[in-house]
């Protein structure tokens, strides 16, 4: 079974996510961003390991060994047994999983006043699980007919077409009364916690505005604005004379604090790659299965195009070893292979496409070829077939 957009937009057109009806305040919450979720998300199908029908409570995962680790190395938290983050960190589990259970990705009963849940839809909870990416997806989709569902779509396609404060006060009216009207929270504090980070989620995956420090933002929100960890590597810009060498020593001071976390996206990204591909991006056939997930631009060079699956490519362990990185020399890449492995990485976003999926992201891979060839000649707009022709202008160019 394959999970994509399609496939979740599917799952909850089966639902009606009616807040007027069913009166659920914890639909969504403030700790629903899709860093967290992601990880709440990885925490639980790590806890039930291959019993989809293990039951668990909230403390459950919270308490165990690969939340505290996760914690601790990805998000830079004390450890999840601290009292004096006992709050944050009930929460951090709680909110997402009272969301899943709202979105009927989990079961939730009530026993001896605790909540328990199993998992319904193990495949979505998968996908949410392996990167930030498919729980921002998630997130966007589910809220999204929520949203219609509840009547409150059409201002937010006003705020998202005006884009100015008169359209955002008038959402934010909108669904301060749906909260307020039709669920238990009647406090006026409480509200604005939640719809923003609705308005924001949705907001990014429109690339429009949103809203920071409780105003209309500036300009539209990158992905620090709706993340738990507010740390982005890519949004550190490289001054004119400053070597590649000079940057990457920047970003990892700029995110040394978050060394986990960035790791954990590379991780994230490699086995996305590994999973999607089975055989070698360059060949493509059986006798050539894939066991290696190679960067095409050096992670050690090239930190802010570490964790996009677009400058990750699936290779044989001989073409990594003997072509990518001759004679197993990690330290360098071959240049000439390197101009094969983008043009074999843009023929599988191609493919990717034609077969109706969106695993990938055309723009993203025009980011990494700028990025990475120290230019400014690529676009998507040029389509496939022109950004062949200008890698192959750097491949040969004269």
């Amino acid at each position: 079974m394959r999970v994509d957009d399609k496939y979740i937009q599917s799952f909850v057109d089966r639902h009606d996510y009616d807040v007027r009806k069913s009166h659920n305040a914890r639909f969504t919450d403030q700790k629903c961003i899709p860093d967290v979720v992601c990880a709440v998300a990885e925490c639980i199908i790590e806890f039930i390991s291959d019993d989809v029908n293990k039951v668990f409570t909230k403390n459950d995962v919270w308490h165990s060994d690969y939340a505290n680790n996760l914690l601790a190395e990805c998000f830079t938290k004390p450890d999840t047994e601290n009292e004096s983050m006992s709050s944050e960190y009930d929460k951090f589990f709680a909110q997402p999983m009272k969301m899943f259970a709202a979105a009927g990705i989990l079961d939730e009963n009530k026993v001896n006043r605790a909540n328990s849940y199993h998992v319904r839809e193990y495949e979505i909870l998968k996908y949410i699980s392996l990167r930030e990416k498919n729980a921002l997806t998630f997130l966007d989709i589910y809220l999204t007919k929520v949203m219609k569902d509840s009547g409150c779509m059409p201002f937010f396609d006003r705020f998202f077409k005006e884009q100015d404060k008169k359209s955002l006060d008038s959402l934010r009216d909108k669904l301060m009364s749906l909260i307020k009207e039709y669920t238990p929270i009647k406090r006026n504090y409480e509200p604005p916690r939640i719809y923003n980070k609705i308005i924001n989620v949705m907001a990014f995956r429109r690339r429009k505005k949103g809203v920071v420090k409780g105003m209309l933002s500036d300009f539209p929100l990158t992905i620090d604005e709706i993340r738990y960890n507010r740390v982005n590597w890519r949004d550190v810009d490289k001054p004119k004379g400053v070597s590649r060498q000079e940057y990457a020593s920047t970003i990892d001071n700029e995110v040394k604090d978050y060394a986990g976390y960035f790791e954990r996206s590379v991780n994230q990204a490699k086995k996305f790659v590994r999973d999607l591909e089975q055989y070698s991006e360059v060949h493509h056939y059986p006798a050539c299965t894939a066991t290696d997930a190679h960067h095409i631009f050096m992670k050690s060079e090239y930190p802010d195009l570490a964790d996009m699956p677009e400058n990750i490519i699936a290779l044989t362990g001989t073409e990594h070893y003997t072509y990518a990185h001759p004679n197993r020399n990690t330290q360098r890449t071959d240049p000439d292979y390197q101009m094969v492995c983008l043009i074999s990485k843009l023929d599988s976003i191609e493919r990717n496409f034609q077969n109706g999926n969106d695993d990938y992201s055309l723009a993203d891979f025009t980011k990494v070829l700028n990025e990475g060839l120290n230019t400014d000649e690529f676009n998507e707009q040029l389509g496939y077939e022109g950004i062949k022709a200008r890698i192959l202008k750097f491949l040969r160019p004269y």
